[in-house]
This record gives C-alpha cells, sequence and structure tokens, in this order.
C-alpha cells in the first residue's frame, strides 16, 4: 500500500510538473477554438493577448505591428471583450464606431499590418448573451510593419516592445526589405581595398566561370553585386568592404572573432578567473576564417585510440563540424550590429560560437539543420568561389553527420538574447566518457609500451592529469567505477610504479595535500623528436615545457 500511495504521489507531481496542453497551442488552435473560457484562461504571452471591448484603435493597432514583426513566425491572437483578469465583458455594449475600430484593429494606423477576426458568442459577466472579437494577427516576413506615425513595435513574451530605429533597421535587413550588404560602404576604390586580394578573386572568378571573355577588375566587381558604378566612379559596397578592405574595422568595428580557451567547463571572473587564452582576430573575412581556424586547430586535444591493437589517432571534435560551424557565423551574422565581435569560447567540455544576429525569419533551433536562408547572399556568394561555402544548404547537415560518424552528440542550436540578439552554436565533446583513448600528447610523453598495458580506468585518469595538470585520489574517485577511497588510491599507485605518473606528497596515508602529476621522466629528447613531426607538436611543446 506505501508503495502504491508513493507511485501514486509521483505521478500527481509529474502532472503537476507538465504544462497543461492549452501551453502548448498554436495561434491558429487558438483562434479557431469556440470555448470562451480558453480566452479567460490562457497566459498572455508571445502568441495571446486580451484587451477590454473599448480599448483605443491605436492600442489594436500596435498589436497588428508587434505579432507581425515577430520574433516570432506564428504570430498570434488578440481577444477583444475580455478583461486583464480574463473576465468575459464582450463587445454588444460598444458603439457602432467602437465595434468598427475593434474589428478593423486600427488598421488605418498600421495599415501594413495583416489579419482576420471573427465574433465568437459568450455569455458575459452578468450572465447575458454577448459575443467577444477574436483577433488572427499574421507575422510579416517581407517588411518591418509600423504605425503611421512612424513607431513599430516586437512582442516579445508578453509585452508589445518598441523598436528602436536600429532594431527597425536591422529586422528589414532580416525581412529582406532592405539589402545591408548592397548598401556603400564608405570607403574609396582603390585607394582603401587590397587590390591583390581583389586581383586573387577577379582570377578564382575567371577561372570558376570559364569565360573567354577579357573582363575588367571593376566590371567583376560589379558582376558579384560587390560594387557599381556611380558618375564614372566605382563605389563599392558593404560586403566588398568584408571581403577587401585594407582595414574592415573601419566600416564594422565588430568585424572579428574574440577567441577565449578557458580551464574547466564553466566562464568564471574575479578571483577564479579561468580564462588561459585570450586572442582577437581580425582582417577580412577571409583573414578571420583562416586565422581563427588555425587557432582553434592549434587548442583542440587530439586522443590516440586503442582499436584491433592498434593505436589509432582521432581529433576531439571532426574538423568538417567546428569549421563549418566557423564558416557559418562569419557568413551569416548580422553586420548590421557594427560594433559586436563574435565570440568562441573552448571549454573542456565544449566549444561554442556565438555570432550577432537572431535566427533569420522562419528559422529556429529546430528547422535550422537543412535549411537554407542566407543574411548575406553576396557575401556567401563570392565565398564560394573561394571554395569557404556550397550555397547548397547541406553545411548544418554536413555538421549532424561528421558528430554523428564520431560517436558524438549532434551540435546545438539556440537563440540567445543579452541585450541584441545572437545565435549560439555548441559541440559537445566525450572527454569525460573516454574509456579506450588517451589524450595524444600523453601517449607521446609516456610512450607506447606503457600506452598499450593502461586499462580503460587507467586511462581515463591520465587523460584527467593530461587535461588539468595533477589530480587526487577524490578526484580519481569522481570517474572511477569505485566508491572504494583505497581502491583509486592503489590504481593511481600503481601508475607511479609503471612510470605513468609521478607522486607528489609526504607519503602518509589520507595526505590532503598529496596529488599525482603525469610522469616527467627519461626518453623526452626522443619523445620530442616525435612529438615536433607530428600536426600537434605546439601544444605538445607548451605542456612540457619546451617552448
Amino acid at each position: 500500500m506505501v508503495e502504491c500511495s508513493v507511485m501514486n504521489q509521483l505521478s500527481l507531481l509529474d502532472l503537476l510538473d507538465r504544462p497543461p496542453i492549452e501551453a502548448l497551442y498554436k495561434p491558429d488552435q487558438i483562434y479557431e477554438s469556440d470555448d470562451p473560457s480558453l480566452f479567460a484562461r490562457l497566459t498572455e504571452d508571445a502568441r495571446f493577448d486580451r484587451k477590454a471591448g473599448n480599448t483605443d484603435a491605436r492600442v489594436f493597432a500596435k498589436y497588428l505591428s508587434a505579432f507581425g514583426n515577430g520574433p516570432s513566425v506564428d504570430g498570434g491572437v488578440l481577444a477583444i471583450g475580455v478583461e486583464n483578469d480574463g473576465t468575459l465583458s464582450g463587445c454588444k455594449h460598444l458603439s457602432q464606431d467602437q465595434l468598427s475600430g475593434a474589428e478593423s484593429m486600427g488598421h488605418t494606423f498600421c495599415p501594413d499590418g495583416r489579419f482576420v477576426t471573427r465574433r465568437l458568442h459568450i455569455k458575459n459577466k452578468k450572465g447575458e448573451d454577448d459575443f467577444i472579437v477574436l483577433a488572427r494577427i499574421n507575422y510579416v516576413d517581407d517588411k518591418v510593419v509600423q504605425l503611421t506615425d512612424g513607431t513599430a513595435y516586437e512582442r516579445l513574451g508578453q509585452d508589445c516592445r518598441k523598436l528602436t530605429e536600429e532594431k527597425k533597421q536591422e529586422k528589414r535587413i532580416d525581412k529582406g526589405e532592405r539589402s545591408f550588404e548592397q548598401e556603400p560602404c564608405g570607403l574609396i576604390y582603390p585607394d582603401d581595398f587590397d587590390m591583390s586580394k581583389i586581383s586573387r578573386f577577379s582570377t578564382l572568378l575567371r577561372k570558376n566561370v570559364d569565360s573567354t571573355q577579357d573582363h575588367t577588375t571593376e566590371q567583376i566587381l560589379q558582376s558579384a553585386h560587390l560594387a557599381r558604378t556611380k558618375g564614372g566612379v566605382l563605389v563599392c559596397n558593404n560586403a566588398c568592404a568584408l571581403l577587401f578592405a585594407r582595414d574592415v574595422q573601419t566600416v564594422f568595428p565588430g568585424a572579428y572573432v574574440h577567441f577565449l580557451r578557458y580551464d574547466g567547463n564553466e566562464a568564471k571572473s574575479g578571483k577564479e578567473y579561468n580564462v588561459i587564452k585570450d586572442r582577437l582576430i581580425s582582417g577580412t573575412v577571409i583573414d578571420v576564417i583562416k586565422d581563427t581556424a588555425s587557432l582553434i586547430d592549434n587548442n583542440l586535444r587530439e586522443f590516440t585510440e586503442f582499436r584491433e591493437g592498434k593505436f589509432l589517432t582521432v581529433p576531439e571534435y571532426p574538423r568538417d563540424a567546428w569549421y563549418e560551424m566557423l564558416v557559418n557565423a562569419v557568413v551569416h551574422r548580422s553586420y548590421h550590429i557594427k560594433s559586436a565581435p563574435i565570440f568562441v569560447r573552448m571549454f573542456d567540455n565544449r566549444l561554442e560560437i556565438e555570432s550577432p544576429g537572431g535566427f533569420m525569419p522562419q528559422i529556429t533551433a529546430e528547422n535550422i539543420v537543412g535549411t537554407h536562408r542566407p543574411r548575406n547572399l553576396f557575401l556567401m556568394l563570392a565565398l564560394r568561389e573561394y571554395g569557404e561555402v556550397r550555397c547548397i544548404s547541406e553545411g548544418t547537415r554536413r555538421m549532424v553527420a561528421e558528430m554523428e560518424n564520431a560517436s558524438l552528440p549532434p551540435p546545438e542550436f539556440k537563440q540567445e538574447r543579452m541585450g541584441s540578439l545572437s545565435v549560439l552554436c555548441t559541440l559537445r565533446n566525450n572527454v569525460a566518457d573516454r574509456s579506450n583513448s588517451l589524450d595524444s600528447e600523453a601517449y607521446m610523453r609516456l610512450g607506447q609500451a606503457i600506452a598499450f598495458g593502461l586499462t580503460p580506468e587507467e586511462r581515463k585518469i591520465v587523460n584527467f592529469v593530461m587535461q588539468h595538470g595533477r589530480m587526487n585520489v577524490s578526484d580519481a574517485l569522481r570517474i572511477m567505477k569505485t566508491t572504494r577511497w583505497h581502491t583509486a588510491k592503489r590504481t593511481m599507485d600503481g601508475l607511479v610504479d609503471r612510470g605513468a605518473l609521478d607522486r607528489h606528497g609526504t607519503g602518509k596515508a589520507r595526505d590532503p595535500h598529496s596529488y599525482y602529476s603525469l610522469h616527467q621522466g627519461v626518453g623526452r629528447e626522443s619523445e620530442w623528436l616525435c612529438a615536433s613531426s607530428s600536426a600537434n607538436w605546439r601544444s605538445w611543446c607548451w605542456s612540457c615545457g619546451f617552448a
């Protein structure tokens, strides 16, 4: 009976934690419902709001703008004739002008709004026959929805938030109403541009197009939508500046990558500040991609796995996955947010890249894989000539496939709001779960003879020491299957006896200051020669203290 009671209690708690199905309704389901009590019960949020029937028509117009601008592309529903507390006050008491203002949603004050309305029969708070007006307001994907006085709003949670001029311009770019990359950059051609890079691009384009005509460099820039002639002068646009300007940051101060390498799995501050590498990478988009890729490559770990009697080296993350993530961030970020950089954050257990600007309209975290809606089309097409992008919406699919082939979790995409919107993409490794692998640096340090004889749990211990520099018995207990302190200590002492680890401390039992580090014994000179020929030799030298 007690067991049954506990099960019932757990089921009840489960139900309480589970959101009611109404919380999952789409705007169309809300609008089409014939249940008057639904509109009293629903919580005001990004898809639903309610207003009293005698509300001024200008207020209704504000909702046309807010739901029409998103960021949700589902739009929303406004129930008119319902008080803030959910009381059904109805609309039958309204004058003809008031009712007309409600059913037209103040359209004269917001002519770009898109909506339909219907009446729903109710019993009002007095028990009388009455009706409310339901307005289904659609998202507008091709323009910013403004009121006639020039103000515009967006729907964030339960609020209609007024858009700043900067936010309006950003939304115009995202909706394709305005092509930011096609706007003049203000730089003077050819003085402010790296002509060697433009010459290389022209050569690539001529080769890729395989044209027999002899086009000038200026004609090629125009055909690639990177410039146009005005009054006999070549006027270069923002996309051209991002590709070829001598100093990109004179136009886009935030056109750089801020690389941060953290010690551990979380970002800390103050006395616990744990950034161990902090770099800024700037230049043209090609320079930024190339230099950031090199920096990421030099900071990634490699693991040597023992498979079928052989040691095979595998990377911490598949190169195609993280490289595609980097290229996407550089190519598809919002350059209209001129002062915000791209952040690359490397933790022990994950790699994050955050780029300015939210998801493009109709793109979500759920459908982004395989969906193709570029923010900077002509920049993307130019980079296609360099082989950096393929323009066939298979980049995110390739990321997923590469991570799956490496037995790693799929990429994670998330829209963040920290002041301005940004997109955060995360790759996670499986360092904590590696039992058949050794950090490749540790493998080179220990040599094959010792590495060959390590058990899966011993490999995990060596990886932990390689990653953190030192380890105590308590650390070992957290990653081993055993819960016995003496068993863990015996395992680590066994690694000391075999020359894999060095023990530091007094040697007394339960010495709180004792710890273990990777063995710093003989044979390092020959291992240095071997390591220097590997792709990871720089980081190996750093960890061993040679350079």
